[in-house]
């Protein structure tokens, strides 16, 4: 079986595959996703190649430079959402019958029923709570399907990760330095505990250089991001916060660096923000590390976020609501480590590279994948879906736009 697996249309340059797959160097959670896959594949004995948006190489696996694939040569493609633009595939329409779209963020009615319309062959969500978003689809029980996304299994804990009694204890956001993750959320939380005075310092690990392909977006003088959010966001804020307060920024971390930095942290904090995430690998690893992820109960954090032993997510998307479950967080230490531990332990139970590469597997050969989607309403919007669906108002209204 030969699978193409393809990276975004522009990309971060990756030279050495190798490296992303060691845990060496920083990469985003939805190219590493990719990468860590064709590693997975690889291993299990398939004909894996990485369609990349510049020259990279591995000795893992065969690299080759988007407008070279000839996919007449491959089985099945397994290609990023933005290989699709509602009308035609990078690699030609007459691969669809064989590409499966995997969409990392949110997807529009309008985008995933073309694709399917016009042949597509599967589209892969990484949670239940995004692959629900395409609930009101034609055949969404069949079309669409939900496998996790991968993480580094450089995340582990270590002798060094043992909760530690510090004098102050220090809160670590992960995520990109964007208006759209939760790092403007977190400059207001921030503030908020600065007036509180509480005992705990922020380290923030992180750059927007990993998420966008080289030139697209002009950085601040931080490098951190671009010039509109360091000039109106983050300048501000830093001047407005005493100097007890002052974050500490690490910029883009590899994954050993990453996991180095969890071992000096009391707690996580990843996408606090009014966007729900739709995976969040960044909590993911954290977890595996042993440590309490705080952020909002929204999208699928809810099924990725470990909080049985402390409730860590704010179940309202406010400042205030994340800011005071960290602060009862500080009061009640002991059961927020308990919960790191419980949370490795959910991680490395729920999201093995073991179950996720056999799920593609699965998928690749025509058979069921777990998880299944639910058949049940959480909400009124379920039933709206549901019945859009049935009814096939969906299709007329897309019909309508397209006349």
């Amino acid at each position: 079986m030969k699978v193409l697996i393809a990276l975004p249309i522009r990309h971060p340059e990756f030279v050495l595959i190798d490296d992303v797959l060691d845990g060496k160097v920083a990469c985003s959670g939805s190219n590493g996703s990719a990468i860590r896959l064709a590693g997975l594949l690889s291993e299990a004995g398939l004909d894996v190649c990485l369609s990349t948006a510049s020259e990279s190489q591995s000795t893992k696996f065969t690299c080759i430079k988007h407008e070279l694939v000839e996919v007449a040569k491959f089985d099945h493609l397994i290609v990023h959402g933005t290989h699709w633009n509602g009308t035609s595939l990078t690699f030609g329409n007459q691969a669809l019958a064989k590409t499966i779209l995997w969409v990392k963020n949110h997807i529009t009615f309008t985008l995933a029923y073309n694709f399917l319309c016009q042949g597509g062959k599967k589209i892969v969500c990484p949670s239940v709570y995004h692959a629900n978003i395409s609930r009101a689809l034609p055949q969404w029980r069949k079309k669409v399907t939900v496998i996790y996304n991968t993480y580094s299994c450089t995340f582990k804990p270590t002798t060094s990760m043992l909760p530690t009694r510090q004098p102050k204890p220090r809160l670590l956001f992960i995520g990109a330095i964007t208006k759209s993750k939760g790092f403007v959320e977190l400059t207001k939380i921030w503030s908020y505990l600065a007036k509180q005075q509480v005992n705990l310092e922020l380290a923030i690990a992180g750059s927007i250089s990993i998420h966008a392909a080289p030139g697209a977006i002009k950085l601040g003088s931080s490098g951190l991001g671009d010039i509109e959010l360091e000039t109106k966001c983050i300048q501000p804020w830093l001047e407005a916060l005493s100097e007890n307060y002052q974050p500490h920024f690490l910029g883009a971390l590899s994954p050993i660096q990453l996991r180095n930095e969890l071992s000096k942290s009391w707690a996580a904090i990843v996408n606090p923000g009014g966007v729900p995430e739709t995976f969040c690998i960044s909590a993911v690893e954290a977890q595996a590390c042993n440590r309490t992820v705080f952020s909002v109960q929204d999208g699928a954090l809810k099924e990725t976020v470990y909080r049985g032993n402390f409730h860590s997510l704010a179940k309202e998307k406010s400042v205030e609501s994340v800011a005071e479950r960290i602060i009862d967080g500080l009061s009640n230490m002991e059961a927020v480590a308990e919960n790191g531990r419980l949370a490795g332990e959910f991680v490395r139970g729920k999201f093995t590279p073991e179950a996720i590469r056999d799920a593609w597997i699965s998928l690749l050969s025509g058979q069921k994948t777990e998880p299944e989607l639910p058949k049940t309403w959480d909400n009124p919007r379920d039933l709206m879906c549901d019945l859009v669906r049935w009814s096939k108002t969906g299709v007329l209204i897309n019909k309508y736009r397209r006349a």
